[in-house]
């Protein structure tokens, strides 16, 4: 890989920079900006130089060096290729972790580490879940390697789950602390081993669980163990705790070892009693993993600083340093990842303070998104509110300043609310009765600074120094208060709650007593923010909710132990909610109504339940999972929201025959407030869309916001041709038959209305507006048509015709005896108008023609007499062709009819 050199100044802009690393440059080497890139190929000992120049006319060049050790190490893993990083073995199974599986152990020294018990050997068994890395270094340069296998028990609890997990904990004050074992609201005091006046840190892991606290001199562990450095337990970190927030942690993230390594950035005054940025690392393989400080006091940054350093949690794997210059609005963040530690962004936000008192806090929101900076007095308190880009480049952006004007207090403390959207300030008094200490509330819900002065309200003083003010590690729900040489914390509670609020119960309130201190412990002014490290890549299955209508589908998301199946999944829904507590036992979540058992057990791989009847609200989901390795895992308890999304109507067809556009909407829609609606034409938020012309299939999906929950409704919109719905022009009736002819539109009937005028052949009840009518005579018939947007009236007419289908009347038998009853055969027209014969042929059964007449005569010389060549012909069945056409219909030709008349004496 390419090895990567970082100046650790900013430098201005049109400065030029030639490196030179000791060896022939490759393609892709950076050699032009202030971070150098290149690609060693061999190993050995190299000096780097890079030649700075300044662009100011006639300044010197800087040269700076550094000799660098270049070594080489094997490319290792753990599992079976490079893609294998996780294992899922079942309870009580034995598995060996061998660092050289794949590649033979150098022949030059090296040294090995594994993580978390710090083992030294090739080799480790483990029959334990959690992350495992082995970290090869060879002594000489430095350099190392690094691999890890995350081991899953299949069906064991996950060991960072509340049931085994160390509770979040504070260490603070004179030598005290809290740890919450039930809410966020409830910590319970215990001991710890420090005594600062200002700046504490805490190291937590995924859930919150202590890893480490510290000063800024000196580290303990999660139980009050010293962790210290290896070369020299003596030698502490060279924090200075007289400064307000003087020191922060945060994770040495790796992209191939498990989390175990973690930064604590500290400032030490100079000479010139300027404050320096300074990092040590602890490393938790250390010690037969118990932690140890592998570097201690490495120089960060020379530029003055403000006694304030602020860790953000950044994109996915990387966090944020973030500092102010002494005297200046100059902001610098640093990039903190697995890359290392970054050169600084500068920034100089235009129309924010310059820090000239640097004590006081600055604080990020808990969701990494705003950042408050308190400037306190002299000339005046003020408080600059800014935009944090966490997940992009780590800048802020100024929103506006809140000035609090000259006072004889002084700002310190500074916190957001749940929501942001409040902001809570702390100003120190000097103890006398007109000069108290005071926390004040904000509505800082806009950026107009003049709208958030008027907003100011007093939510609490005392005589006593108001000191920082931090929000609860667990929900972030509760900001807590430190009071210096308080046995107490005070706490503020319904932090999104405005004091202007006329409802006294939607107010933010104070609690003077929140938490109390063991015995002769007293606070300081300083609480911890905590970072977490990086979450575990693998989690345990979740259910997935969507919806059909009224009905929930819920699912497992993933297999419990991959690669094994899920066999057996029981389901089971609860008309109840969660409450904050855990069952001692199992570590699963209890639920507040365990009774309110709403279906179940159910057995399948997906629960579909239909609400319609229960209705909308809070439900409990539970799975319990059956494989090879398990018999009935429950998964955690989820709670989920249930919003019914009806009534839901959209009508299936819109019809105009004028109209270039039209306006569709759902007839009936949900009463919930959290519904979104997008139609497929792009319009978004409302129930209905404006639809043009040429339309065509519409779809609205309707959302709600809360549940999770969709649905598609579809409508066809037609923009017709003004005749498209009109009834046909031309209808024909054959009077004959004395049948009603109906008359019908020759489209849709859906959005339109019809009139017809009066008329004496219309069968029915007058007024006639139906779409369709009948009619019994001949005529000419008129309509009006409107369409229901208003369109219209266009009138047509249509003319009926007295027509009839041609037919004849044919005999079946006749007797040529003669005596003139029934003498002859001959076929006549039903209606002589109507159809007119032209010919008639007469066979016997063996085909021979016996007669043949096809002239325009009448039906008497169309008559067969029952002779052939004078003879009459002896009784049998004879067969008949007659030839006809019709009077109306002349284009339908001649017209054929067969048939068969019996010849009997």
């Amino acid at each position: 890989m390419a090895t990567v050199f970082e100046l650790t100044e900013h430098f201005p802009t049109g400065t030029t920079f030639s490196w030179d690393f000791g060896e022939p440059t490759a393609p892709g080497d950076k050699k032009n900006t202030a971070t150098g890139v290149h690609q060693y190929c061999t190993p050995g000992t190299y000096t780097v130089k890079v030649t700075i120049q300044s662009p100011v006319a006639n300044t010197p060049p800087l040269v700076l060096t550094e000799r660098v050790i270049i070594g080489q190490l094997p490319y290792i893993y753990l599992g079976k290729d490079t893609s294998e990083v996780k294992k899922t073995i079942c309870l009580g199974q034995e598995l060996v972790l061998n660092a050289f599986q794949k590649v033979g152990r150098p022949s030059y020294p090296i040294e090995v580490l594994w993580y978390p018990k710090g083992q030294t050997t090739d080799t480790i068994k483990v029959r334990e879940s959690g992350c495992y890395s082995v970290k090869i270094t060879e002594p000489q340069s430095g350099c190392t390697v690094e691999a890890k296998m995350q081991i899953e028990i299949c069906g064991e609890r996950d060991p960072d789950q509340v049931l085994n997990r160390v509770a979040p904990a504070w260490y603070i004050g004179t030598g005290g602390g809290f740890k919450w074992e039930s809410g966020p609201d409830n910590p319970t005091p215990t001991t710890g081993r420090i005594n600062v006046p200002n700046g504490v840190a805490v190291m937590t892991d995924p859930t919150n669980s202590i890893i480490y606290y510290t000063d800024g001199q000196k580290v303990f562990d999660r139980d009050n163990n010293p962790i210290t450095y290896t070369k020299d337990p003596t030698e502490l970190i060279n924090g200075d705790i007289s400064n307000s927030q003087g020191v922060t942690t945060m994770p040495k993230t790796s992209c191939k070892g498990c989390q175990s390594e973690y930064y604590i950035f500290t400032l030490k005054k100079n000479a010139a009693n300027e404050n320096q940025i300074y990092y040590s690392i602890v490393d938790m393989k250390l010690n037969k993993g118990k932690g140890g400080l592998s570097v201690i006091n490495q120089l960060l940054s020379p530029v003055p600083s403000t006694e304030r350093l602020v860790a953000s949690q950044g994109g996915s794997g990387f966090y944020w340093l973030i500092s102010q210059d002494a005297n200046s609005n100059t902001i610098r963040t640093f990039k903190v990842s697995d890359a290392g530690i970054s050169a600084p962004t500068i920034t100089n936000p235009s129309g924010s303070t310059a820090l000239t008192n640097s004590a006081g806090n600055t604080k990020i929101s808990v969701d990494w998104a705003k950042m408050a900076v308190v400037v306190p007095a002299p000339p005046t308190n003020k408080i600059d509110l800014f935009d944090f880009d966490a997940t992009g480049k780590g800048t802020p952006t100024f929103l506006t300043s809140i000035d609090l004007g000259q006072s004889s207090k002084i700002i310190y403390g500074v916190e957001y609310s749940q929501d942001k959207k409040v902001l809570y300030v702390s100003l120190q008094g000097d103890g006398t009765n007109n000069n108290k200490s005071q926390i004040l509330q904000f509505d800082i819900s806009t950026n107009d600074s003049k709208k958030i002065m008027d907003s100011q309200k007093l939510l609490f003083e005392t005589d006593s120094k108001i000191g920082a003010l931090q929000i609860d590690p667990i929900y972030n729900t509760i900001i807590f208060v430190a009071i210096l040489g308080s046995p107490d914390l005070g706490k503020i509670t319904n932090t999104n709650g405005l004091l202007s609020n006329d409802d006294p119960l939607k107010q933010a309130k104070y609690e003077p007593k929140a938490a109390t201190f063991v015995t002769d412990v007293t606070s300081n002014l300083g609480l911890p923010p905590s970072i977490p490290s990086p979450p575990n890549p693998s989690s345990p299955p979740t259910i997935k909710q969507s919806c059909e209508g009224t009905t929930f589908i819920h699912k497992v998301d993933k297999k419990l132990c991959d690669p094994m199946n899920n066999d057996k999944i029981v389901w089971r829904i609860y008309n109840s909610t969660l409450i904050p507590l855990y069952d001692p036992k199992t570590g699963l979540q209890l639920i507040a109504e365990p009774n309110k058992l709403e279906f179940g057990p159910y057995e399948g791989q997906e629960l579909k339940y239909d609400f319609k009847k229960s209705g909308a609200g809070k439900y409990v989901i539970t799975a319990t999972i059956s494989n090879v390795c398990v018999k009935d895992f429950m998964l955690d308890p989820q709670e989920f929201d249930v919003e019914l999304l009806e009534p839901l109507e959209l009508k299936t067809e819109y019809n105009t025959i004028c109209k270039s556009d039209l306006k569709v909407s759902l007839t009936s829609i949900p009463p919930q407030k959290t519904i979104n609606y997008e139609w497929s034409n792009g319009e978004k938020g409302k129930p209905e869309a404006i639809v043009k012309n040429p339309g065509g299939v519409i779809e609205v999906e309707v959302s709600d916001t809360k549940s999770g929950c969709s649905i598609k409704k579809k409508t066809n919109v037609n923009f017709l041709w003004n005749q498209y719905s009109l009834p046909q022009p031309n209808q024909i009736i054959c009077v004959d038959n004395k049948i009603p002819l109906t008359i019908y539109p020759r489209g849709t009937t859906k959005d339109f209305l019809f009139e017809w005028k009066d008329d004496i052949n219309i069968i029915g009840n007058k007024p006639f507006t139906s779409s369709t009518i009948q009619v019994k005579d001949k005529g000419e018939y008129i309509v009006n048509v409107t369409d229901a947007f208003g369109c219209g009236p266009f009138q047509t007419s249509i003319l009926v015709e007295d027509k009839c289908d041609p037919a004849i009347l044919v005999p079946t038998i006749f007797t040529p005896n003669g005596d003139k009853s029934n003498d002859t055969f001959f076929p006549i027209p039903k209606n002589s108008v109507r159809t007119q014969i032209v010919g008639v042929q007469i066979f016997n059964r063996w085909g021979e023609m016996l007669f043949f007449k096809e002239t325009n005569l009448s039906s008497a010389e169309l008559a067969w007499d029952g002779k052939f060549n004078g003879q009459l012909v002896p009784p049998d069945t004879y067969a008949w062709v007659v030839q006809y056409k019709s009077v109306d219909f002349p284009e339908k030709g001649i017209l054929t009819q067969r048939g068969a008349v019996v010849v009997a004496y």
